[in-house]
């Protein structure tokens, strides 16, 4: 893991992604809040990968699927395309964890949830889930490195279904997601994967 990462066992100020995904409050109000450090912690400031072929093979699975349902806030977003993008890219053998931010309580912005996945070396690709939203029929997008700042930091969810459900993830969604996969695949022809980085020696994350 790479060194210079650090991983704070209190709460830090959180950013807000705007417009993608439903405004909610914090989940201080639930009979069951989700347990900081068991449930989610919070990370800051992860790298961005460096492996080029790493990010090509995310982007190939990624361009090569489509969600049949469209966006539409509180019913098909980000909390449901996380799942969905989860399984398909576990199909490909990438182990990728759902991230999130929340808009403090009280305050006005949106939470909002996306995608790291490992390149195996300490370091991080960022998937925007949402793009479907603004048009592009993908099961995701990689985030720039211009753009990669604002997905860098924010909480692991380490039980993803405890932290939606808090965050109004219903017993009706959990229905609506397992009825169907409201994914298809749009890929002429079988992904051809890239040799990835794997034999590059991996730094140390530092915890404090």
């Amino acid at each position: 893991m790479k060194k210079g990462i650090k991983i704070s066992a209190v709460l830090f100020s959180l950013f807000i992604l705007a417009g993608s995904c439903i405004a909610c409050t914090t989940c201080t109000t639930c009979s069951s809040s989700p347990v900081l450090g068991v449930d989610l912690f919070p990370v800051k400031d992860l790298p961005l990968t460096r492996d080029a072929n790493f990010s090509l093979n995310l982007m190939n699975i990624l361009d090569g699927y489509r969600y049949t349902e469209n966006y539409s806030a509180g019913r098909f977003d980000c909390m449901d395309t996380c799942i969905i993008a989860s399984r398909i890219l576990h199909q490909y053998g990438y182990d990728p964890n759902i991230m999130a931010s929340f808009a403090p309580q009280g305050k006005n912005g949106s939470s909002h949830m996306w995608l790291s996945v490992s390149d195996g070396l300490g370091r991080f690709a960022f998937i925007e889930t949402c793009a479907f939203a603004r048009g592009r029929p993908i099961l995701g997008e990689l985030v720039t490195p211009e753009e990669s700042a604002a997905y860098a930091s924010g909480y692991v969810l380490t039980d993803p279904i405890r932290v939606m459900q808090c965050f109004g993830y219903s017993e009706d969604r959990f229905l609506f997601l397992s009825s169907k996969s409201h994914v298809e695949t749009t890929a002429q022809r079988p992904i051809v994967f890239l040799e990835e980085g794997k034999d590059e020696k991996p730094g140390r994350w530092v915890y404090q």
